[in-house]
């Protein structure tokens, strides 16, 4: 026997979990566009968008944040820390390539230092995912040996029901079985069936993009002027991506007061590799369109086994001028190797 979650008791799942004090976040549409937001009633939620224009990587990694705050006086400097809550919380309908992000940058954020700001985020949080049954011509998670229904970096995984009136729900780890503990009267025990999953066609040969990337021959090849010439440097692809996680850390304030505080960046932008010389190493769009796809598909799998791309498919879907890795790789994968 399987269990089973029927929307219909979405709204009381909620309302228990909230009496165990712990706040529900979920696909929402703010203003114009679509991200996470707290819910409290299952009415909220838009579960039927394919894809949320942001991705669940804000949630744990925001756009900004203040790390400290610093006051001088005339004979000692006070400063004071800003942490993250550990207020736990459940987050109800992510994809699972927006969950893969987590996994991918669980490994940078604890590579050389702990980065306790992404973990405590991580370790007050359960991530639910649903199963993808629809996609679009932007997807392209099975091109990344990724799945519709990718396990990783979930802790439950929903699968929607044939007749569209709940889900399947799977315990993939100890934090997900026990996040289930509080409505565990609102599951059921069925055999009703999951539908199918939605068909990801695979869009290129990674292999071969990985093995053309690695070839230090192909550094300066002049394919990255050709692909790069429509990029404008907006950095719209970075912000919309699940994994990217470049920051910058700024002091806002004065000589005697002020706050620490770390900002998003990117490495499509002209400054972000301007040396105080005014030396910059990357002086062109395509070099840092070049060091873009190399550090995702390159340098960060040399390190962590793993690339930095989960195939979700928003920063060729957001792009103002109509490019983005896909386009990049299937370009690179038909190149002689």
């Amino acid at each position: 026997m399987t269990k089973i979650l029927y929307s219909d008791d979405l709204t009381a799942c909620f309302s228990a979990w909230r009496k165990e004090g712990t706040k529900v976040l979920g696909p929402v549409q703010q203003a114009k566009t679509s991200g996470f937001g707290e819910v409290q009633d299952a009415k909220e939620l838009d579960l039927d968008l394919v894809l949320t224009d942001r991705t669940l990587k804000e949630l744990f990694f925001p756009r900004t944040e203040p790390m400290l705050s610093y006051s001088i006086g005339k004979q000692q400097i006070d400063t004071s820390e800003f942490l993250p809550s550990e207020h736990p919380c459940i987050i109800f309908g992510a994809r699972p390539c927006d969950a893969a992000g987590m996994a991918i940058d669980d490994e940078l954020f604890n590579w050389d230092y702990r980065d306790e700001y992404w973990f405590r985020r991580r370790d007050r949080s359960v991530i639910m995912t649903i199963a993808c049954k629809e996609s679009d011509d932007f997807c392209m998670c099975t091109s990344l040996g990724l799945a519709p229904d990718s396990a990783k970096g979930s802790d439950i995984l929903l699968r929607p029901l044939t007749s569209g009136k709940g889900w399947q729900v799977e315990e993939l780890t100890p934090k997900g079985s026990k996040a289930l503990l509080p409505i565990a009267s609102l599951l059921k025990e069925g055999t009703e069936e999951a539908a199918p999953t939605a068909e990801v066609p695979v869009l290129f040969d990674l292999e071969a993009c990985t093995t053309w990337l690695a070839n230090p021959e192909n550094f300066e090849s002049h394919f990255w002027k050709e692909i790069s010439e429509r990029c404008i440097g907006c950095g719209t692809c970075t912000y919309l991506c699940p994994t990217c996680h470049c920051f910058d850390i700024q002091d806002e304030g004065d000589t005697y007061e002020g706050i620490r505080r770390k900002n998003w960046d990117s490495c499509s932008f002209q400054l972000f590799t301007m040396h105080t010389s005014g030396h910059n190493p990357r002086n062109t769009q395509s070099a840092r369109w070049r060091q873009r796809i190399m550090h995702k598909f390159n340098y960060f799998s040399d390190k962590f086994s793993v690339h930095s791309c989960t195939g979700c498919g928003r920063c060729t879907r957001e792009c103002p001028v109509d490019m983005g890795v896909r386009e990049t790789l299937q370009a690179i994968s038909t190149l002689p190797k």
